[in-house]
C-alpha cells in the first residue's frame, strides 16, 4: 500500500511539473520596445521615430513586400507592405539601441540576470559561438507564438533584442 501511494505521488508530480513547463509564457502585452508592438501600423513608428535613415524592401513574398524602416542601424523595424489585411501592418522590431527599452524598462546592456528577474525562465534558450539567445513567447489569437529575443555576448549582456516573428525576415 505504501508503494503504491508513493507511486502516485510521483506520477502526479511528473505530470504537474510537465504541465507547468508548457505553461511558461509571458502576456503578449510583453511585445512592446520603445512603444512600438507586431500589429501596430508603420505610422506608428513614424509618429514615434520620424523619418527614418532608410527605407528598404527587404523580400518579395506571393505578392506582397516585408520592408524595412531603419533608425541609425540601431533600430529596425520590419512591415508588410501589401498583401489581404496585412498593408503596413509592423511584424518585427529589431533594437541594438541602449536607450531604447521593452516596456518592463529592458535595455540592450543590461545583464541576463536583470532579464531573467523580471521576464523569469526563457520558454527556449541557444547557445551561440559568441553568447546565448533567449527566448520568451506570448500567445494571442491571431499569433500562436510570438517572440520576444534577448541576445546576449559572451559576457552575458544583452547586445540585441528582437520583439516579433524575426524569420519571417532573414
Amino acid at each position: 500500500m505504501r508503494f503504491l501511494l508513493s507511486s502516485i505521488v510521483i506520477c502526479l508530480g511528473i505530470i504537474f511539473s510537465n504541465i507547468l513547463n508548457v505553461e511558461a509564457r509571458i502576456p503578449y502585452t510583453y511585445l512592446n520596445i520603445g512603444g512600438l508592438t507586431p500589429d501596430q501600423q508603420i505610422n506608428s513608428c513614424y509618429y514615434v521615430y520620424g523619418r527614418p535613415t532608410a527605407n528598404l524592401a527587404v523580400r518579395n513574398c506571393n505578392g506582397f513586400n516585408i520592408n524595412e524602416v531603419t533608425y541609425n542601424s540601431e533600430l529596425m523595424v520590419y512591415y508588410i507592405n501589401g498583401g489581404y489585411n496585412e498593408d503596413g501592418r509592423i511584424r518585427a522590431i529589431v533594437c541594438n539601441e541602449d536607450n531604447i527599452a521593452t516596456n518592463l524598462g529592458v535595455k540592450v546592456g543590461m545583464s541576463k540576470d536583470v532579464v531573467w528577474s523580471i521576464y523569469g525562465d526563457p520558454d527556449k534558450h541557444y547557445k551561440e559561438t559568441q553568447g546565448t539567445t533567449w527566448c520568451y513567447l506570448a500567445d494571442s489569437e491571431d499569433h500562436p507564438n510570438m517572440p520576444l529575443y534577448f541576445f546576449f555576448d559572451d559576457k552575458d549582456v544583452i547586445k540585441t533584442i528582437v520583439v516579433g516573428d524575426i524569420g519571417y525576415y532573414y
